[in-house]
């Protein structure tokens, strides 16, 4: 049997060295913008919503949203359609980590009272910001050019509705560079409804400065040429794609800090040999 008290001072020893801590601070939001445009032609009649979306900033925040709808009344039917696109670079109020969000969703409906065919369907969406820039701050007093390691995690997804035969073409981008050093990089594209996880790791230094570029881009074609219906006829097509993640800073242990576990881990071997 092990004897309690040494186990816990094992412990205490592999984990007695301090990591070292730091933060995100947003030095520069840099430029954004979401995009949104939709046409398409009901027997006839075009139906359109589009909007342009400048980025917005508070302290420790980037940030866009824009969203709107519409109902219009046609010779044969009624349509709704809509769009909204989203992007959040939120600091966390100067925490380890950093949320990043990017989100473009459009949707077209439409109830026949007449018979008639819809064409010419195209939506397109882009959500992006550039010449962002993070610094990399010690949190204990910590001196530039201490290691620490940067991880991007999260989640790419689409989901579409399939009123209309369209396609959907889905592509999210990330680049990141440090003062002329390696960075990481990122780059997906797909077509149709499907989740990516998103995982890069690069090292990094205190009092570093992190440029970072995020795009997200939409878009949703008709095909097969144009779609008859009858009257009472009801559908809706759209799509909605998104990327959650999150930036994180983490420490390196130093060299002491290993010698420690180890320690720590051989003290364990000792007691378990006497035991034995």
């Amino acid at each position: 049997m092990f004897h309690k008290p040494l186990i816990i001072a094992a412990l205490a020893l592999a984990a007695a060295a301090p990591a070292q801590a730091a933060r995100w601070s947003l030095v520069d939001a840099g430029t954004g913008f979401g995009f949104s445009d939709l046409s398409a032609s009901l027997d006839g009649d075009v139906v359109a919503a589009g909007e342009f979306t400048d980025l917005y900033t508070t302290f420790g925040y980037a940030g866009l949203a824009g969203a709107d709808s519409v109902n219009l009344p046609l010779v044969g039917g009624e349509a709704d359609a809509g769009y909204a696109h989203t992007l959040s670079v939120d600091t966390l109020g100067g925490s380890a980590a950093t949320a990043l969000y990017l989100g473009a969703a459009h949707f077209l409906g439409f109830t026949a009272t007449a018979a008639g065919t819809a064409g010419d369907y195209l939506a397109t969406q882009d959500v992006a910001v550039t010449g962002l820039q993070l610094r990399i701050v010690g949190d204990a007093g910590e001196a530039d050019g201490t290691p620490v390691s940067v991880s991007f995690t999260g989640l790419a997804e689409a989901v579409v509705d399939l009123g209309l035969p369209a396609t959907h073409a889905i592509g999210f981008a990330l680049e990141v560079s440090q003062d002329g050093l390696p960075g990481g990089n990122l780059s997906l594209s797909w077509s149709g409804e499907n989740s990516w996880p998103v995982n890069v790791s690069f090292a990094s230094a205190v009092g570093r400065m992190l440029d970072l570029t995020l795009s997200l881009h939409l878009e949703s074609t008709q095909t097969g040429g144009g779609l008859a219906y009858a009257a009472g006829d009801q559908w809706l097509t759209g799509a909605a794609v998104q990327f959650d993640g999150q930036l994180t800073v983490s420490a390196v242990p130093e060299p002491d800090s290993y010698a420690m576990l180890l320690a720590g881990l051989g003290l364990f071997g000792l007691i378990a040999h006497r035991r034995g």
